[in-house]
């Protein structure tokens, strides 16, 4: 299943990047964040999943957009899913969203 998922918020500028996530877990994913791998901390303040979930097996495209600062030439990001069910997230750090970035969750 491929659907697409647009981070939705208000201060969306910048051009848009996208990573290609597959869920291949047992567990469904329910949060995903992404933070500019320049970046000393998470911001967990805008989840991009935006009330959505993937199943295990499902793979999405989610759509990262820069909310500021010199975003444009920002393409480096940390990306960190939260999976239903399990006591800790999942992390996968500096993934190239400018050219086709893409992101298999597994070992959970």
């Amino acid at each position: 299943m491929l659907f697409t998922i647009a981070g939705a918020t208000a201060a969306i500028a910048g051009n848009p990047k996208s990573v290609v996530v597959t869920n291949n877990t047992s567990y469904t994913m329910t949060e995903f964040y992404a933070s500019s791998s320049d970046s000393s901390g998470w911001d967990t303040t805008n989840n991009l999943f935006a009330g959505q979930t993937l199943g295990p097996g499902q793979q999405t495209t989610i759509t990262i957009s820069d909310s500021g600062g010199d975003g444009d030439s920002e393409c480096n990001y940390d990306l960190m899913a939260v999976l239903y069910g399990t006591t800790q997230a999942t992390y996968s750090y500096s993934v190239n969203t400018c050219g086709g970035g893409t992101w298999a969750i597994t070992g959970m």
